[in-house]
């Protein structure tokens, strides 16, 4: 019986001893005293006691141990004497979080004589489970983390906190009830305090912070957001002393005027931010107005930064400029508001008045209402802008009205206007406002002067840039006029604003026609960086349009056009080239040129109609080639190819495919080209010869066109009564009888023998010859038919007469009894619509033949 259990022990021992083991790591860190050490790492190890195994290479190094989400019940002075002294005396760093701590007994840390920093979060502490000593003797502690613990019952451990003299970082519970007693006025080296809500709301009075006011606090956070009551005391900064800046968010159950009462106690001091963003409840009974009243004490502030972004302001009816806030303030946030009513007096102000305001942001605001009050489409019932237009017209001019008339009538010479803002704004903001239209009224061109603005933002405005002459501002950095209507934009807009780093236009209509066809929006700009004129209608790029940013363009969006090559070329510098969701189906010769002068480039063309057909074989093998030069290959997909990727469509085994598939079109296409020439090389000769008569007659007749002597076909005067053709053995024959005999009887008779001009083509007038006479007679004998010449006669005959509707007008003389049968061929195919006569055989019937012949030839017949 001794025995099994001496094998299962056995057995035991051995598993115990291979079972894997998950050992603590070591990696580079700096913790929050910025000690730079090591992070010994033993977090969610399931551990009840700190781990010994430690390198000793690490002896002389800072070690931050991090025992996280472990199985730690208690904290005492032996907890942490696993640890070698000479590795204790170097650990700035605990962290504790997320451990079930049951207590933590007096000295507990006091091994840890180098604690810096001590995370206790989360570890279900109560007041109680600390005693007085708990944090005694660590003189070195700047930073304690007590959030998300048990404070709610008994408050907070006080007395235990007030022994951390050298405390400098809190960050601490706050609910119900909270309150910061007496003890914490020992913590004379607490600057940052940093408050978790829990779940309860909680009410601020003028008590709950006093255990505060001898620590030197400087700035604050109370992001109390749907936990405060709406009741706050004024009150509760006058237990921060030395306050520098604060963010307040008191949102959810109040709105902005509980935060502007409670900052009585700031009033007269110098303040480097107040931040009050968020500040709207969930239910809105009634809208906020900026007023004297509710900001009595905001404007005695001398704040250098204001942020009342996001609080749903509707209306400005107070103009700060002579308070304290007004003559400090360099930062002004206004925006995401709903602002919807500000007199214009005092946004002008806003961008020229204030001394010493540098940035002023008052974007997103209306829904599309006019930002300013008092507008109408007749700018001279805009009170504000009149104002604006007298300033700047006297501080430009030194000129002084005496009265409207005399205004007008320097308004009516000089058709600029020039708006001077702020020699001391440097950021403005006024994004996603609806300005409202000038007007067709308005025949004026708006230029505006800012010698020391570095970043403008007009982004969805309505901005009138028909209007607009340029932009005085050189010292403009970043210009972003984005999704305007700016078709009509001036091609010297930019001309003064020759430090221009950034540029962006997208969604504003530009197209590079009319007036920015010239390519020159960017001349003289040899400091842009980066230019974004996406989703515009962008088809054709002038080429000179970055000629002068040759070296400095770096960054170029593209996007969403309609362009279908890549546009531009040597950009030295150019690093991002966006052309996605544009229309590239392929890389023409020019295209590839230019991406390839662009040495440093990656291009990006998602979205295009990529065209993977073998017609663009050429283009896919550079693209192929030169894929590390693209930057999203595998999200751009062919158009024919939509289920792969154009990265994956280039793998070795589906790309030889490919062409493979391509060869074997080309070379079907090309065999058909070279039998269709075989063909045409054979058959072309053949029917030119064939058809030798009808080419040369086509030929004649656009000859005769040209030099306008072609008679219409429908003409009905004729020189000839017939011209006659006959053999050259036939000449007595046609001559001397033929023609003889029927020119006694009054009719005219052509015959080539006495009316061709020698040196002159005899085919020309033989058709000219037909086209001037009635009928044409041919003298068919034995010699006639002999004759090869004959038959080119008969056939253009033919082909003339039948082109000219005059079948009928053909008469054939037959002579030596010569049969039908061997007739030209030509004359036989339209012997139906030929008039024959045979010459007789006795001289009894010659008059009876003459008559005939010429009855033939009389215009009646």
């Amino acid at each position: 019986m001794l025995f099994p259990l001496v094998l299962c022990y056995q057995i035991c021992h051995v598993y115990t001893q291979i079972k894997p083991t998950n050992p603590c790591t070591f990696s580079p860190y700096v913790d929050g005293c910025g000690n730079h050490g090591w992070l010994w790492n033993c977090s969610h190890r399931s551990l009840t006691k700190i781990p010994q195994d430690i390198p000793i290479k690490y002896k002389n190094a800072f070690l931050s141990l991090d025992v996280s989400g472990n199985n730690f019940k208690e904290i005492s002075t032996g907890t942490f004497k696993s640890i070698k002294q000479e590795f204790r005396s170097n650990i700035p760093g605990l962290n504790l979080q997320g451990n079930y701590l049951t207590s933590i007994g007096n000295f507990s840390f006091q091994s840890l004589n180098r604690l810096c920093e001590l995370d206790l979060s989360n570890c279900f502490l109560w007041k109680t489970k600390l005693t007085n000593y708990t944090f005694a003797n660590l003189p070195f502690l700047k930073i304690l983390r007590l959030h998300h613990n048990h404070f709610q019952a008994k408050g907070y451990p006080d007395v235990t906190l007030s022994k951390i003299l050298s405390l400098e970082t809190l960050t601490i519970d706050v609910f119900d009830g909270f309150h910061f007693s007496s003890f914490f006025r020992n913590l004379t080296r607490l600057e940052n305090i940093k408050f978790f809500t829990g779940k309860s709301r909680f009410h601020l009075t003028n008590f709950t912070f006093s255990g505060l006011s001898q620590s030197p606090i400087s700035y604050l956070e109370l992001n109390f957001r749907l936990f405060v009551y709406c009741d706050v005391s004024e009150d509760i900064f006058c237990s921060f002393p030395v306050l520098k800046g604060v963010n307040i968010g008191f949102g959810g159950l109040c709105d902005l005027n509980t935060v502007l009462r409670s900052l009585k106690c700031l009033q007269n001091r110098s303040m480097e931010y107040i931040e009050a963003h968020g500040n709207k409840p969930l239910y809105v009974t009634k809208a906020t107005f900026l007023t004297r009243k509710n900001c009595k004490y905001l404007h005695q502030i001398c704040s250098k930064k204001v942020d009342l972004s996001n609080n749903r302001i509707a209306g400005i009816l107070y103009n700060p400029l002579r308070t304290v806030m007004g003559q400090c303030i360099e930062y002004l946030d206004l925006s995401q508001n709903r602002i919807e009513f500000i007199n214009a007096r005092y946004l002008i102000d806003f961008l020229t008045g204030y001394p010493n305001l540098e940035v002023c942001k008052v974007s997103l605001n209306n829904n599309g209402n006019d930002f300013m009050s008092s507008a109408s489409d007749n700018p001279s019932k805009f009170k504000g802008l009149n104002i604006f237009f007298n300033r700047s017209i006297i501080y430009k001019n030194q000129t002084k009205f005496n009265n409207r008339s005399s205004y007008q009538k320097y308004l009516k010479n000089n058709p600029l206007f020039t708006f001077i803002l702020s020699k001391k704004l440097k950021v403005l903001d006024i994004s996603k406002n609806y300005i409202h239209p000038l007007g067709p009224s308005f025949r004026f061109k708006i230029s505006v002067l800012a010698t020391n603005l570095t970043e403008l933002y007009c982004v969805h405005n309505n901005l009138p840039c028909q209007y607009l002459s340029s932009f005085q501002m050189s010292s403009l950095e970043v210009l972003d006029i984005s999704r305007n209507g700016c078709n009509e934009m001036n091609s010297r807009l930019l001309k003064f604003t020759l430090n221009l780093r950034r540029f962006s236009a997208s969604g504003s209509e530009l197209n590079f026609t009319g007036s920015l066809s010239d390519g020159t929006i960017f001349r003289g700009l040899k400091n842009l960086e980066e230019v974004d004129l996406s989703l515009n209608d962008i088809y054709v790029f002038p080429p000179t349009t970055f000629v002068d940013q040759k070296y400095s363009l770096k960054y170029l969006n593209l996007d969403s056009n309609e362009l279908s090559s890549v546009p531009v070329s040597h950009l030295k510098n150019l690093s991002i080239l966006y052309l996605r969701y544009n229309k590239i189906a392929s890389f023409s010769e020019s295209g590839i040129r230019n991406a390839m002068s662009l040495s440093k480039a990656t291009l990006f063309i998602k979205g295009n109609p990529i065209n993977c057909e073998c017609t663009h074989v050429s283009s896919l093998k550079w693209l192929r080639e030169n894929q590390d030069k693209f930057g999203d290959l595998n999200e751009t997909y062919c158009i024919d190819i939509k289920e792969m990727s154009i990265s994956n469509f280039f793998q070795e085994t589906s790309f030889v495919q490919f062409e493979l598939r391509c060869q074997t079109k080309e070379w079907l296409i090309a065999s058909s080209i070279m039998l269709f020439l075989v063909i045409t090389i054979v058959l072309v000769p053949v029917v030119v010869k064939r058809y030798r008569v009808h080419v040369d007659y086509i030929i004649l007749r656009l000859r005769s066109r040209w030099r306008g002597v072609m008679r219409t076909r429908h003409s009905q005067s004729f020189q000839f009564d017939a011209f006659v053709t006959y053999a050259e053995e036939d000449y007595r024959l046609a001559c001397h009888t033929f023609y003889q005999v029927l020119r006694n009887r009054g009719l005219k008779i052509s015959l080539p023998d006495k009316d061709f001009l020698p040196g002159l083509s005899k085919v020309e007038q033989m058709l000219q010859c037909i086209d001037e006479s009635r009928k044409v007679v041919f003298i068919v004998t034995e010699k006639f038919l002999e004759n090869g010449w004959s038959s080119y006669n008969v056939q253009m005959v033919v082909t003339h007469a039948f082109h000219n509707k005059r079948e009928r007008s053909i008469i054939v003389i037959i002579k030596d009894d010569i049969p039908i049968e061997r007739m030209p061929r030509d004359l036989k195919f339209v012997w139906w619509s030929i008039i024959n006569i045979r010459w007789p055989h006795c001289e009894e019937n010659m008059d009876i033949f003459w008559d005939e012949i010429t009855a033939a030839l009389l215009p009646n017949t």
